[in-house]
């Protein structure tokens, strides 16, 4: 069985037809069917993240890690966000938030610290 050219058998109307579907949007097109993504300064986008509102905005995320925890430590996450009407995100970053303010000093210095390991030649 041969290719099949669609151009010269005949069935044009087929060809034009996957021509057509497969041609790029042309702008009129675009702007008939979909809304442009809206685009986020970076200050924009920074205070969406610090907020913690970057649901539905395309390219504003937060970063993530993977964590794991003890069961009681599990528990313990998932019970006092509840009360305190929180998800365990929000209640997780809470006490990291208040541990970092408490240790302002030994996290600067650890800071300085690293940034001269950076600096130092080897």
């Amino acid at each position: 069985m041969g290719t099949v050219n669609f151009a010269q058998s005949g069935n044009s109307s087929i060809y034009d037809a996957i021509a057509e579907a497969t041609a790029p949007a042309t702008d009129q097109e675009e702007q008939a069917g979909r809304k442009t993504r809206k685009e986020y300064s970076a200050a924009e986008a920074d205070e969406f993240k610090n907020q913690m509102k970057t649901s539905g905005r395309k390219g504003v995320k937060l970063p993530r890690i993977n964590l794991a925890f003890t069961p009681e430590n599990y528990e313990y996450v998932q019970i006092m966000g509840r009360v305190s009407g929180e998800g365990m995100t929000a209640f997780i970053n809470k006490a990291l938030k208040q541990h970092r303010e408490e240790h302002r000093d030994l996290y600067e210095r650890a800071i300085e610290f690293r940034d001269a390991l950076d600096n130092y030649d080897f």
